[in-house]
């Protein structure tokens, strides 16, 4: 493989390629954050669903793993709480995709908390 021609990104991680894994909860796991790892990317962990024994968790089985950096994501925002009213006008602009897609309206959405 040719040399990535400006290695700015790679310099401050200590990594060989120029690729920095997109840590999104829910999708990405630990199995995938050592395989970008050995790889020669930044593998990185998304712990905004994990409580902190399982970060903890999954911070020991990168590091068995593979010695290579890793960047740990957390969300440091205040949660925004239910509101009906927005619920209501994002339901209101999205009613045509509802309609298309046969989805009822009136069916309360759940709310997740990555927490």
């Amino acid at each position: 493989m040719a040399h990535w021609p400006d290695d700015r990104i790679q310099r401050p991680f200590d990594i060989k390629l120029p690729i920095i894994q997109a840590p999104l909860a829910g999708s990405s796991t630990t199995e995938m954050a050592i395989a970008v790892a050995v790889a020669g990317g930044l593998g990185s962990l998304p712990s905004a669903q994990m409580t902190p024994n399982k970060l903890t968790e999954a911070l020991i089985k990168f590091r068995v793993a593979t010695s290579a950096p890793v960047n740990v994501n957390f969300f440091c925002h205040t949660p925004a709480g239910k509101d009906p009213l927005v619920e209501r006008q994002w339901r209101k602009r999205l009613e045509t995709y509802y309609i298309q897609f046969g989805i009822d309206l009136e069916v309360p959405s759940e709310f997740v908390s990555r927490a």
